[in-house]
């Protein structure tokens, strides 16, 4: 009710100076927090945004607490559009309508059960299998779309689009995403909560140089994380298990689930000050989490320095 309330008598917070030219020359990689699960990604000559949700009012009934920190007319070029799943706060109509007019060669990447979401368009829609199972080896399949090397990688969420369907007939249509380009390798975990094996053989099988990873929405956020989301801690673990060089912290700040959207990364912001240099199964880092963990004001960009 609350949400409702905010929807019709509030706006979100307003995010000043947006930056207008996030495509820029000689970069290697670039992330770009546009809020939420939305990152805007520049892997030298390829440009990839990861469940672009724009609209201030999402599902027609939540409010953003911050608006979307970019502009979508200032994205002037995108390869690939990557969906982990068709919930409405990953998955916006609004928003792909938008890329489909400016960008008709760009190519929409969904899990095998998203595709009865999304209306037909004229960019080409690409169904993967999903590899979230053990028996699968917590991988799905690869394919080279616009040059990027795409892998479908475990999680452990639900698809749908809805309440009743993700969480009482329990849909398929979930995942996460491994990006290869150019000796760069990018995991994006969508939406999941821990599993003990699955994130240690992904790491196992990549060498990551950056992994997104959602820290939210927790109740108890010092936990590894309900059924469906990771808590802050979690995102830790998941962190380790992987061996990535770095971390973005994503999913929190602009919806209120059980409390404030800024609880998870307030509560990740005290583990990382605990833990410093160890990690959170008792072992030596390869670099303390301040290091590797690069934590984002909606519509920052971070441009990582290669040698």
């Amino acid at each position: 009710m609350e949400n409702i309330g905010n929807t019709i008598f509030s706006e979100p917070k307003k995010v000043k100076n947006k930056i207008k030219s996030p495509i820029k020359d000689n970069v290697r990689l670039s992330a770009l927090w546009v809020g939420h699960s939305t990152i805007l990604l520049q892997i030298e000559d390829k440009v990839v945004i990861v469940d672009p949700v724009f609209e201030d009012v999402i599902a027609g009934i939540v409010l953003r607490k911050v608006e979307a920190g970019l502009d979508i007319d200032r994205i002037p070029k995108l390869d690939l559009i990557l969906v982990s799943h068709a919930h409405m706060d990953h998955l916006s109509i609004e928003t792909l309508d938008n890329f489909d007019e400016r960008f008709p060669d760009a190519k929409i990447v969904i899990p095998e059960g998203a595709e009865k979401y999304i209306p037909s368009y004229d960019m080409e829609i690409i169904k993967m299998k999903t590899g979230n199972t053990a028996e699968r080896n917590y991988t799905g399949e690869t394919r080279l779309i616009n040059g990027v090397k795409i892998t479908t990688v475990f999680t452990l969420h639900q698809g749908g689009r809805f309440g009743l369907d993700s969480y009482s007939w329990h849909v398929p249509g979930c995942t996460g995403y491994i990006i290869e380009y150019n000796g760069i390798t990018i995991f994006y975990a969508g939406d999941t909560t821990f599993d003990d094996k699955a994130f240690k053989v992904i790491g196992g099988k990549f060498n990551i140089d950056l992994a997104l990873i959602p820290v939210g929405p927790c109740r108890d956020c010092e936990t590894d994380g309900s059924y469906y989301h990771l808590a802050s801690l979690g995102a830790l673990k998941v962190l380790d298990d992987l061996q990535a060089k770095f971390m973005i912290p994503v999913h929190y700040g602009i919806i209120e689930f059980f409390n404030d959207p800024d609880t998870p990364i307030w509560s990740l912001r005290e583990l990382i000050n605990r833990y410093d240099s160890i990690s959170v199964y008792g072992t030596a880092t390869v670099k303390p989490y301040k290091d590797r963990i690069k934590i984002l004001e909606i519509g920052e960009q971070y441009v990582f320095e290669y040698k």
